[in-house]
């Protein structure tokens, strides 16, 4: 049924609305087709045509009847004036309306005939609201009679807005072109008319006839859709090739959304070419594609298969602070590494919206550019260079040229940008020592930010690009490292820089701003805040507390810590916000004593002294010098034990030497950590020399050492250290040094010296367990031997012989011994193998050089287990 009533439709535009003709050779011109306006003003006289009746009064009348035809257009139609027309008795002939009332403001064209004399023209105007101008100014045609003029016109347009005006004699053919135009300021129409101008003396002089409207040429092409465009949210235009049927334009399935397979909730002709089409749901930013199938001309001609048109459209979006960046500065591209030798910026869109750069300003402290109409897409990059660079850049993304280019200072420069309200996006105060690269801020390095999320601002958020090109432009900064740990800052090491300074250094880079505020920092026992917060840069990962109040020393103290945030925003964590604060009393002479030196180390390995803190108070190594002296026996060549405080607990030794993990390997070692190495130790001759400990208050110990300190008896003393026997003695007393015990490996670094003095009043030995089973399961495998000796310059044998005195093991011969010293046996003989179960004397004989004497029988049982 809608087919049928579609094409009924279909027929009666076709006749009515597209084209007409009216001979009026029916005698009625109010119907087929209707003229509508001032009809008691005219008749159809006995010769069929259109005439005005008389009047009394000069006037205007007008006729009207509906046309939409307006391009590839043909009117044709005859005019007769029984009198000298003029510009009180005039007629227009209105080929295109978009009013029905011709004698007001209307927009269109008409044909003019009116000019004193006896010869007329036949003239083309344009009439814009109430203005009209004239478009084809015909030549003067003279006339036999100056009271009689009758003409035939043929006016044609075609779908370019060619005009041509023809005219011929009434009766004839044979048309003369009277001139041609092109304009298409008006493409649509509603009507076509008749004006006639007239005193009342001329008022039945004018005449119609033969009116024919129609195509220029027939139209049997479909519409076709020539582009769509966004209205608002909701609302798509869409324009066609030619005018469209009204009743097929209402048809909601012939529109469809190519991406959603959205169809439009209502419809709306706007124009004979423009229709309007409103979607329930808004728009968002992106491109579009609207199908169009189904719809017909004014003719009938309907679109085969489907037709497409796309749009972009963003939705409008006022940029925040921080929404669009400048991401990276090229200020000085000589020399060139591997980009265009020439400046640039870059800006990063950082959100997910379009952003229209209209009206926007880009500028530097002396010159300012204006943006033109121009699009950011979501999350993209933009460079901007001169106009005359744009082709350089444009193989690295999409490039914007501007003039002028507001040039770049290499070695600061304040770079804004500004939206079209006049609010500043983003800023940067750029200078080179941003680059934090002596070699790249000689130039062909851009500036990159780090991270446009970042809490930390400027030089914290810049630097030098790592690509090898020197720059990253359209695309990630080589050096872009968003903020995304939730883990908070912490602090690794307070160090005392005097007694009023502390440098805290954290995990991670902190947050310039909130690491400078004093109230975040507060230190106890009445100290407070500090007067003075420095982040250090470049890097900003210690900062600079100094206190109006010097800090106790030996007294351990508290900092806490509170707002201080990272560049991510994360503050301090509560579990790291209190830290230990101690600075170590002043080590006056005698608190720290050499208690070990070795200065003729085995080959391979290197000198080393060990000191012994004789105090109850801890100290710190870093404010001693270790030092020797020079031919005039003057304190020489200090260097410095360590440059980061190094605590010396109460009654603990701690070596110093050049290298560590060969003292390990040569010694046995008990504490690992209790040692600091230098980069070189001051140099120790084997046979005579001095180690000299300084300070603050001078020289803290000293230690004259000769050669021949070491015990007579050794047969070579390279790898031998000598050790101090008492602290309460004076260091170069005699007697206070002797070597280390060939027992316990000729040295004791970290521990306890092997010949300390000690309060024992006579000689012991004895055996752990008498009875032991070595077979490996872990019970009593091992012989122990304990002794202890009133002297630590004894030399010792140890031997383990059989029931009938027979030599099986000889664990030590002639060694120098500690004063308290641990033996083992492991039940095996000098060949390496399990002795028999039995009984076994074990024979400790010890003697000094001044002919004292000791020995020690003790009867051992080697058990096995029954089977």
């Amino acid at each position: 049924m809608r087919k049928t009533l579609l094409l009924l439709l279909l027929f009666s535009v076709k006749l009515t609305y597209c084209q007409f003709n009216d001979d009026f050779s029916d005698g009625d011109f109010t119907a087929n087709p209707r003229w509508s306006g001032l009809t008691s003003a005219f008749v159809v006289n006995a010769q069929q045509q259109l005439k005005t009746s008389l009047s009394s009064v000069a006037q205007v009348v007008t006729l009207s009847t509906p046309n939409k035809i307006s391009l590839n257009a043909l009117w044709e139609f005859t005019v007769q004036l029984n009198f000298d027309p003029s510009s009180t008795n005039l007629v227009r002939i209105y080929l295109i309306s978009d009013q029905e009332d011709l004698r007001g403001s209307l927009n269109g064209y008409f044909i003019q005939i009116g000019e004193t004399g006896t010869s007329d023209s036949y003239d083309l105007y344009r009439q814009t609201g109430n203005s009209i101008v004239k478009i084809i100014d015909g030549p003067p045609k003279n006339r036999a009679n100056s009271n009689f003029l009758s003409t035939k016109l043929r006016i044609t347009r075609d779908d370019f807005g060619k005009w041509e005006l023809s005219t011929a004699i009434t009766g004839s053919s044979n048309f003369n072109l009277e001139g041609s135009v092109v304009d298409l300021t008006f493409v649509d129409s509603q009507f076509f008319g008749i004006y006639c101008r007239y005193t009342a003396t001329r008022s039945e002089g004018f005449m119609f006839d033969d009116f024919r409207v129609g195509e220029l040429v027939p139209d049997q092409t479909p519409p076709r859709l020539l582009n769509i465009k966004v209205v608002d949210e909701n609302t798509l235009s869409a324009s066609f090739s030619e005018a469209i049927l009204e009743a097929s334009v209402g048809l909601l399935e012939n529109y469809e959304l190519k991406a959603d397979r959205l169809r439009p909730i209502s419809v709306m002709q706007i124009s004979a070419t423009v229709v309007h089409l409103v979607f329930s749901s808004a728009f968002a930013s992106g491109r579009y594609t609207l199908l169009v199938r189904g719809l017909s001309d004014l003719k009938g001609n309907e679109m085969i298969g489907t037709d497409s048109a796309h749009t972009s459209y963003i939705v409008p979006y006022i940029a925040n602070r921080g929404d669009l960046v400048i991401n990276e500065i090229l200020a000085d591209p000589s020399p060139q590494i591997g980009l265009p030798a020439v400046e640039f910026i870059e800006l990063w869109n950082t959100t997910q919206h379009y952003i229209d750069l209209t009206g926007w300003k880009y500028q530097d402290i002396s010159s300012v550019h204006t943006f033109l109409p121009d699009t950011i897409e979501p999350f993209a990059y933009v460079i901007l260079c001169a106009r005359v660079d744009v082709e350089l850049y444009r193989p690295f993304g999409k490039t914007i040229g501007l003039s002028p280019w507001p040039t770049l200072n290499n070695d600061r420069d304040q770079l804004t940008l500004i939206n079209q309200h006049q609010s500043v996006i983003d800023e940067v105060n750029y200078t080179d020592v941003w680059y934090k690269d002596a070699v790249k801020k000689q130039g062909g390095y851009s500036l990159e930010l780090v991270d446009p999320q970042n809490r930390c601002l400027g030089i914290q958020n810049w630097q030098a690009s790592a690509s090898e090109t020197g720059g990253t432009p359209g695309k990630q900064n080589s050096i872009y490292k968003r903020q995304q740990t939730l883990i908070p800052p912490k602090l690794l090491s307070i160090t005392v820089m005097d007694s009023l300074s502390l440098v805290l250094r954290f995990d991670n880079i902190v947050d310039s701003l909130s690491a400078s505020v004093a109230a975040n920092y507060r230190l106890n026992n009445g100290i407070g805040m500090p007067i003075n917060v420095i982040p250090i840069s470049p890097f900003f990962e210690s900062v600079l507390l100094r206190f109006d109040t010097a800090i106790p020393k030996g007294v351990e103290h508290s900092l806490s810590i509170s707002n201080l945030t990272d560049c991510a925003g994360n503050v301090v964590a509560a579990s790291n916000s209190t830290s230990r604060v101690f600075i170590a009393k002043d080590i006056m002479p005698g608190d720290v004593l050499i208690s070990e030196v070795m200065v003729n180390p085995n080959n391979g390995a290197a000198d080393y002294v060990e000191v012994y803190n004789n105090t109850d108070h801890v100290f710190d190594l870093s404010t001693l010098k270790l030092a020797n002296v020079d031919a005039n026996g003057n304190v020489a060549t200090g260097r410095p034990i360590s440059s980061v405080t190094v605590h010396l607990l109460p009654k603990t030794y701690w070596v110093l030497t050049s290298d560590f993990a060969s003292v390990k390997q040569q010694y046995r070692v008990e504490y690992n950590n209790h040692f600091t190495e230098l980069v070189s130790m001051p140099p120790y001759p084997n046979l005579k020399g001095s180690v000299v400990i300084t300070g603050d208050f001078g020289v803290i110990d000293r230690f004259d050492y000769l050669e021949e300190m070491h015990f007579p008896l050794l047969r070579a003393v390279k790898g031998v250290a000598l050790e101090r026997v008492s602290f309460d003695r004076p260091t170069n007393e005699s007697g206070n040094f002797k070597s280390a015990a060939q027992a316990i490996g000729f040295g004791t670094p970290t521990f306890k010296n092997s010949q300390a003095a000690n309060s024992i009043s006579k000689n012991r030995v004895w055996l752990k367990h008498k009875v032991f089973s070595p077979d490996g399961d872990g019970v009593d495998d091992l012989l122990t031997l304990n002794y202890e000796l009133e002297k630590g310059d004894y030399v010792g044998s140890v031997a383990v012989y059989n029931e009938r005195g027979m030599l099986v093991k000889q664990i030590l011969r002639n060694n120098t011994l500690p004063k308290i010293g641990t033996l083992i046996w492991d039940g095996t003989n000098e060949s390496g193998n399990l002795n028999r179960v039995g009984v076994y004397i074990i024979k400790f004989e010890a003697f000094t050089l001044d002919g004292k004497s000791t020995i020690f029988n003790l009867a051992c049982v080697l058990a096995a287990k029954l089977n």
